[in-house]
Formats: C-alpha cells, sequence, structure tokens
C-alpha cells in the first residue's frame, strides 16, 4: 500500500507495533529510499497527541542543535550526540483517505535498518535474555543523559519505562520513542520533582530488569555469573599488582556501590538527572575503561 503527502510517497509494509494510541508500519520514502516507520492515531480523537509528538520533536531536535553548536565550539572534535535520543521527524500530516487520522513518518539517525532498534521490554519478555553489567551501564547512563537534556529543557516525557527505552545495539545508542504523554511546560519552568524522581525512577527500574535482577527485592545477579566474573577479568588486568583476592574485593565493593546506586534511584532517591549522571559515571568509572564494548547478554 502506497500513502502520499504532497510530492512524498511511502510505501507502507509490516504492522510492527501498536498500543491504544498508534499503531506502527515499517515504511519507505520512495524518493529517497530510506526506511522509516509509519505512526498513524487509531482515531481522530488521538491526533492531538500524535501532533504534539511532532511538534515536540520538531522543538527537540532544534534545541539539541543549538546545544551542539554551542558545546562543538568550546570542546572542538567532541559531540553531546542529544538527537540521536529521539526518533528523527521526517514528516507529519492529516490523511483524508486513513479517517482523518494524523500521519508521523519517523526515523533513526543514523540507522538504515528500523528493524535493528530493541525496546529493553523485548530483551527479557520476547528473548529470554538479559544483559551483563558492562551492557547496563552505557544503557543506564545514555538514558540519564537525554533525562538530563529533556528535564533542563522544561519537558516532562513522563513514561521512561522498558516499553520506551529503546537500544540499537551495535551503534550503542539508547533511544526514548514514544512522546505522545510528554508535556512540554513553560520555558524555564522546572519539570515538577515528582515526575522527575519519576522518570529517573522507572530508567532504574528498566535497567534492573534488563539485568536480569528485581527491583522490588533489590536483587541483581553477581557472584558467580557470568556479569560480575567479566569485571572481575577487567580489574585483575587493570589492578595486577593487588593480587587477585584484593581485587575480587575491591570489585565485590565497586559491584555493591554500582547496584545500590540503581536501587537508590529505583526506589525514588534521586530527582536530578544530571546530577544521577554525574554520581553514575563515579562508580561506572571504577569498573570498567570508557571505551566500546559490545552488546553482551546471556539467557535469563
Amino acid at each position: 500500500m502506497e500513502i502520499k503527502n504532497g510530492k512524498q510517497i511511502y510505501e507502507v509494509g509490516d504492522l510492527v507495533g501498536k498500543n491504544g494510541i498508534y499503531r506502527l508500519f515499517i515504511c519507505v520514502q520512495k524518493e529517497s529510499g530510506r526506511q522509516c516507520l509509519l505512526q498513524i492515531a487509531t482515531s481522530v480523537e488521538n491526533n492531538g497527541r500524535l501532533d504534539r509528538m511532532a511538534y515536540l520533536l520538531h522543538n527537540l531536535d532544534k534545541r539539541a542543535g543549538e546545544l551542539e553548536k554551542k558545546f562543538r565550539d568550546i570542546n572542538p572534535g567532541k559531540e553531546l550526540n542529544y538527537n540521536l535520543g529521539f526518533p528523527e521527524l521526517v514528516d507529519s500530516f492529516i490523511h483524508t483517505a486513513q479517517a482523518g487520522c494524523r500521519i508521523n513518518i519517523l526515523a533513526f539517525r543514523c540507522v538504515d535498518d528500523v528493524s535493528s532498534v530493541v525496546p529493553l521490554i523485548n530483551i527479557t519478555a520476547k528473548d529470554r535474555l538479559c544483559v551483563d553489567l558492562r551492557t547496563s551501564a552505557w544503557i543506564m547512563g545514555k538514558t540519564l543523559k537525554l533525562l538530563s537534556f529533556t528535564q533542563s529543557e522544561s519537558i516532562a516525557v513522563n513514561v521512561v519505562n522498558s516499553n520506551n527505552i529503546l537500544v540499537v545495539p551495535d551503534n550503542h545508542y539508547v533511544l526514548l520513542f514514544n512522546l505522545t504523554a510528554a508535556e512540554i511546560l513553560a520555558e524555564g519552568t522546572p519539570v515538577p520533582m515528582e515526575v522527575r524522581i519519576q522518570e529517573i525512577s522507572q530508567a532504574a527500574k528498566a535497567i534492573i530488569t534488563v539485568l536480569g535482577g528485581d527491583w522490588k527485592t533489590n536483587f541483581i545477579p553477581n557472584d558467580g555469573d557470568e556479569p560480575f566474573q567479566l569485571y572481575v577479568d577487567c580489574m585483575l588486568e587493570r589492578k595486577k599488582d593487588e593480587g587477585n583476592e584484593g581485587v575480587k574485593k575491591y570489585c565485590q565493593e565497586a559491584f555493591a556501590l554500582y547496584a545500590n546506586f540503581l536501587f537508590r534511584l529505583a526506589n525514588g532517591n534521586e530527582s536530578d538527572a544530571l546530577r544521577a549522571h554525574r554520581d553514575f559515571y563515579e562508580i561506572v568509572d571504577r569498573l570498567w575503561k570508557r571505551e566500546y564494548y559490545p552488546f553482551t547478554t546471556k539467557t535469563l
């Protein structure tokens, strides 16, 4: 099936997701050959939610670009890459042939195959896998970075759960996809504390879950499990002078800091994503070098 908006033609493929507000289809922009997602409201009543998401994506992209330019001027060769954390709005229109429902055409920057973008919920619930500790670190770190951006821009995302945190494993991208519940506050208006706490808490719960843990019982796998052994091996290489037992003790203490920090966030004890991001990496930097680490999973 083809859907047109002016000169743009979109070849619509399979349904890949749906909820009470919209349905998602794979589509291809015929002129460019670019693979995208077609997001269509389930009814005219939900047009406003998709319209708001389109408006929000436009403004996020604009603001991310402004901050990127300022950052590069001060830090040559470095990038913030905030715009990688949200879908790109390619097009948005009302389609009369589809009962007057709003359609958003969405793409992922620097991603050719949209099927490579995976919600965290699919890793555990669908694939029956969990990630290792080092993988969880970059997912959590980048999620906190995104929340520090949105919260500083007076945007309440509201939904930051396992359904709404998406990863591109090979590229190390982390995205917040569904912004239909997001709220844009007046410029300079702080996001309410209870909302900031909730967003950070939801993110931490999602990470604990994808680690194969349980945030309700404060459990994350460690001793004897492959994720724990991976960073013990890493520390043995970095701290040869301390001996195996000294390194294992160091790792146990570092693991406790890491796990307890996630539990503290999950329990609603942090309201500032920027501070959480800084404190999180103080712990992470005790465990691993900042370098590319492949997306690593194990069977639940």
